[in-house]
């Protein structure tokens, strides 16, 4: 019986790309909050005429408002993540730029190809041995990383040396 329990694999997503989400979420429940909100205001006031029973408008408004209070909610809550993720963002880059300026100060293409004779060996066979050597070089050097990120750098510097 195969192992269901087994860990699902993590991707790392990059901090920017988190702050960009955030962002547009909250832009987009603001706005939609906002502009329900607004609906609901026009229509009471009358000037979006409603042919409704008088108990269903009012059930209907109260739905409504509850549903643009939580588009509300949720894009503060958005923003309030953002705002946490800009300084993320920023050590982010700071950290990857650090290592790519280490890795490039301390080996060379060469290094990293670590004498396979390029041309016997597969393009696709070549580019996993690269992989596995940058990942080798990363962890002795930096065991403290967890996985996802240290596979978005084993890429990060391989598309520096072989892109």
């Amino acid at each position: 019986m195969a192992d269901t329990t087994a860990k699902q694999k993590r991707i790392y997503v990059e901090a920017g790309k988190k702050l960009e989400d955030a962002s547009s979420t909250a832009w987009s429940f603001m706005f939609l909050g906002i502009l329900g909100f607004a609906a609901l205001l026009l229509v009471w006031v009358g000037i979006l005429p409603m042919d409704i029973p008088f108990s269903t408008l009012v059930m209907g408004s109260i739905v409504f408002g509850i549903l643009f209070l939580i588009f509300i909610l949720v894009s503060l809550r958005a923003f309030r993540d953002r705002k946490k993720l800009i300084p993320a963002k920023a050590r982010e880059e700071a950290a990857v730029c650090r290592i790519r300026n280490w890795f490039q100060e301390h080996y060379s293409a060469d290094a990293i190809s670590h004498g396979m004779d390029e041309e016997d060996i597969p393009m696709e066979d070549l580019y996993f041995l690269r992989l596995e050597n940058i990942s080798r070089l990363l962890a002795e050097e930096f065991p403290e990383f967890e996985a996802s990120f240290s596979e978005y750098l084993m890429e990060n510097i391989y598309q520096m040396y072989f892109g």
